[in-house]
């Protein structure tokens, strides 16, 4: 016995020593994806890499992967645990009330501003001024909501992302994510990849979606590819036409032929502007913008003038007042476009998006950078009758704690359309119509829903602390099989809304079987039965290494159903179940 321990001792270090190894392997990659912007993938390899060993670069990682995909109740739970890690740095807190204000959890939010600014005292006191107010001035607006009615297009959304609607020739076209018409979110600005290839030409990386295109629904009928000549594999952004019809701007991403390269031979390519005009019935290739400069700037979201005199556009280039501004340029009598001007009286310290302008006197906008509900706010900017400029924002239930963007209205119908990705919505994000209530009529209002599937902390902690696994109801299996059905994937869809909310647990899902039966067959049958369990969830985005799946036969009855014994049918049902437990939290 003496003889042997040297060796296991041994062998237990090499074990140790490999962990390390892989989970420094894993974290390298994972930064790697992450530099890509290839969040996705980088979630899935940090998530490995915390499971191995918890750290506070893991979790902020983690955090920050999960906002940039506007998941904001993962990034809410990780900001969470890096603002009390040790040697946390302050700007962790102010991530984490960021989260909590964009979650609706305004009272919270405030709280943690207020931690924040205790411990740093650079920041100025308009923007202290405009976290506090947004967070009261958000609880207002809910509680006293403005006589609008919403309503999602869900006829029109999918899954994926769709946004940015302008009607055309009485259709209605938009920009989308989905990979599943024509040839083929997702906001983002920008593609990245190092110098041995190309980005993949079918999944974005950022989402795990597709790359934008642009679509058109007319009526009933169903969705197709709009037929722009834009000639890239890439994002094709969402569209603005002139007044006759015949001329169209849209935001794409095209790769140069000789992208430039900076650190570590990482290209940065931006998004940039085209136009198009109409000539026989069809699109001709698209044109670039002046402003253009891929490798530099963004410019994007345009919005062209009846007439084709103006064009609006949103730019990160340098000289602006805050992320991205609002900019226009005026047409020459040459026809080419004169120098942009910085649209000051709407820009601020934050982000700007969306222009539209309604009217000589009414401009809409979304901003992050004043008092809101979390994320981008659609605004307008009107005149009074001396010329006087006033911004005000629209309210509840026009905006919500998450974006809300890309406002336009219908000038035949006066119908007026935005698009969110606020909670309740099909997709990521979803297009949606308003339309003002006349006095004393019913209001219906877009509500931010609560999820009936969600555990407490409370019940998390005695079912980690305890070992104690859960039950879920109404998981049946036909005979001697083990696909899914469809009462029971609405069983574990509760489950699945629970991994979302809760971003830093994983559970062991087990499946148990009752005592009739060859004892092996058992465990195989119950191992395929939790297998075919955990597939579905991952189906329905949970990420793979965040479930395990286990059988356990006929190990762990309920009660005193044993091989020989004599039971009724309800008896044997007890022990026929499918439970999950948290194995980390």
């Amino acid at each position: 016995m003496k003889r042997t321990l040297p060796l296991v001792s041994t062998i237990s270090i090499l074990l140790l020593n490999l962990g390390i190894v892989q989970a420094q392997y894993i974290l390298k990659e994972a930064d790697q994806q992450f530099d890509l912007f290839n969040y996705d993938k980088a979630i899935n390899l940090y998530t490995q890499a915390y499971k191995k060993k918890a750290t506070l670069h893991t979790a902020e990682r983690l955090a920050e992967a999960y906002q940039l995909k506007n998941d904001y109740l993962a990034a809410e739970s990780w900001y969470a645990l890096a603002a009390r890690l040790p040697g946390s740095k302050n700007e962790n807190t102010l991530y984490y009330a960021m989260a909590l204000q964009q979650n609706a959890k305004y009272s919270e939010a405030k709280a943690q501003y207020l931690n924040y600014f205790a411990k740093e005292n650079t920041i100025s006191s308009v923007i202290k001024n405009n976290l506090l107010a947004s967070c009261d001035s958000a609880e207002n607006w809910m509680k006293n909501p403005a006589q609008i009615q919403v309503n999602n297009l869900g006829a029109l959304n999918g899954p994926q992302s769709d946004w940015g609607s302008v009607i055309y020739q009485d259709a209605m076209v938009f920009a989308s994510d989905r990979i599943n018409i024509g040839k083929a979110n997702v906001k983002a600005p920008f593609l990245k990849f190092d110098g041995t290839k190309f980005p993949d030409r079918k999944i974005y990386g950022w989402t795990g979606s597709g790359y934008l295109k642009l679509y058109t629904q007319h009526g009933a009928d169903s969705v197709r590819v709009f037929p722009v000549n834009a000639k890239t594999n890439y994002h094709i952004g969402a569209a603005s036409f002139t007044a006759d019809e015949n001329t169209m701007y849209f935001t794409l991403t095209r790769i140069p032929e000789k992208p430039g390269r900076g650190k570590d031979n990482i290209a940065t390519i931006n998004v940039e502007i085209y136009s198009s005009k109409k000539n026989a019935g069809k699109w001709e290739e698209a044109i670039p913008f002046k402003y253009n400069k891929a490798d530099a700037y963004s410019v994007g979201d345009p919005f062209i003038s009846k007439d084709g005199n103006r064009l609006y556009f949103v730019s990160d280039m340098p000289g602006g007042l805050g992320g991205t501004d609002i900019y226009y340029v005026e047409k020459l009598q040459s026809g080419e476009w004169g120098d942009a001007v910085n649209l000051q009286e709407v820009n601020s310290a934050g982000n700007e998006r969306c222009p539209f302008v309604a009217n000589k006197n009414t401009f809409y906008f979304s901003s992050d950078g004043r008092i809101g509900m979390g994320g981008l706010d659609i605004f307008r900017l009107s005149k009074n009758a001396t010329g006087e400029n006033k911004i005000e924002n629209l309210g509840f239930p026009v905006n919500s704690p998450q974006d809300d963007f890309a406002f336009n209205t219908d000038v035949n119908t006066g119908i007026s359309y935005f698009s969110s990705n606020r909670f309740g919505g099909k997709g990521s994000d979803d297009i949606y119509s308003m339309e003002r209530q006349v006095t004393n009529s019913p209001v219906l209002i877009a509500k931010e829903p609560t999820d009936p599937g969600t555990l407490n902390k409370k019940e998390f902690l005695q079912t980690k602390e305890n070992n104690k696994p859960i039950r879920l109801e109404n998981i049946y299996y036909d005979f001697n099989k083990w696909d899914i059905r469809a009462d029971a994937a609405a069983e574990l869809e509760k489950l699945v809304q629970i991994m979302k909310d809760n971003s830093r647990i994983w559970i062991e899902l087990g499946s148990h079987t009752d005592s009739r039966g060859n004892d092996a067959y058992n465990f195989t049958l119950s191992q395929k039965r939790a297998e075919s369990a955990v597939t579905y969830m991952i189906s329905r985005g949970i990420e793979k290494n965040r479930i395990e799946a286990r059988g356990y036969g006929e190990t762990l009855l309920l009660n005193r159903c044993a091989n020989g014994i004599k039971c009724t049918e309800e008896e044997h049902q007890l022990n026929r179940r499918t439970e999950f437990k948290i194995t980390a939290w």
